[in-house]
């Protein structure tokens, strides 16, 4: 039950930074110092596509994934609430009219960012280390800064969730403050291309 509670956490306070700075460097301290924090109990997915690469690779089982997911969704809705509660614009949308380019910036992103936690969570000649927070969060940094004006640089379908479902109960609610309901579906989709691809890859080379 810990690692759960510590997934809806991270997630949470993730989506919260993200809605509540809209600042690429804020996103990547903050999403390392989520990871230092849930790391050694829940492993600090705080991304359903994190979670799915762990379940290719045999880190967690098909019932622990639909918790984690679970935990990750709801956190990323209660941020979110709590995001528009505050008054703050939430926007979790592309930034050009080119699905095609929406896409392949996604998903190499994703990629890169699931490839890296693999690599630093996994790697036997990595175990140990102590820099993995700040690797993850600063390939996320480095992601947001180079395609966040073509894709919203997202790589994590959980944090558009929360302002998609509330656009989709209540277009109304969602004037300026979250993103259309629309887009969640080409998050997700991009974001299980780029983690199932990086997950096949890290076995590939490293088994």
């Amino acid at each position: 039950m810990n690692k759960y509670i510590i997934e809806f956490l991270g997630t949470f306070f993730l989506v919260l930074i993200i809605g509540l700075s809209q600042n690429p460097v804020a996103i990547g301290l903050g999403l390392a110092v989520l990871v230092y924090m849930g790391a050694h109990i829940s492993g600090a997915h705080y991304n359903p596509v994190v979670s799915l690469a762990m379940l290719i690779n045999k880190q967690i089982e098909l019932k622990e994934f639909s918790f984690y997911l679970g935990s990750q969704l709801l956190g990323s809705v209660v941020a979110t609430y709590f995001i528009m509660l505050l008054g703050n614009d939430f926007n979790v949308v592309s930034n050009t009219n080119d699905i095609s380019s929406f896409f392949v910036a996604e998903i190499l992103f994703t990629f890169l960012l699931v490839f890296v936690i693999l690599n630093v969570a996994l790697n036997k000649n990595l175990k140990g280390n102590q820099f993995y927070g700040l690797a993850i969060g600063l390939t996320v940094t480095a992601g947001a800064f180079t395609v966040g004006d073509i894709s919203g640089a997202v790589f994590n379908p959980a944090v558009s969730f929360g302002p998609s479902l509330f656009s989709f109960i209540d277009p109304q609610v969602v004037g300026n403050s979250v993103s259309s309901s629309d887009f969640f579906i080409y998050y997700l989709i991009s974001g299980i291309i780029g983690s199932v691809i990086a997950s096949y890859l890290y076995k590939k080379v490293y088994s």
